[in-house]
């Protein structure tokens, strides 16, 4: 049985976005090539954490904050 997680979580909202990006008539965000690898990324970025948090409330709040760094590490990527 598949744990939920946020990891998961984004990784669903990505994939429904670039699903319903499709039936548009502009050009995609980013190409398949991308979207695979950012799901293989993601995908081993939450078992690394299952893997080293064995507890499923730590897993939890580990991936949030992760969520929340490289967030505001993109803002803050993006502005400069």
């Amino acid at each position: 049985m598949v744990k939920l997680t946020p990891l998961n979580i984004t990784l669903a909202c990505l994939l429904v976005w670039a699903i319903s990006e499709m039936n548009l008539d502009t050009e995609m965000t980013f190409s398949w090539g991308w979207l695979i690898a950012l799901c293989v990324i993601l995908s081993l970025i939450d078992l690394g954490f299952r893997m080293i948090f064995k507890d499923l409330k730590k897993v939890w709040f580990a991936q949030i904050a992760f969520i929340l760094v490289v967030g505001v590490l993109m803002v803050v990527i993006r502005v400069m």
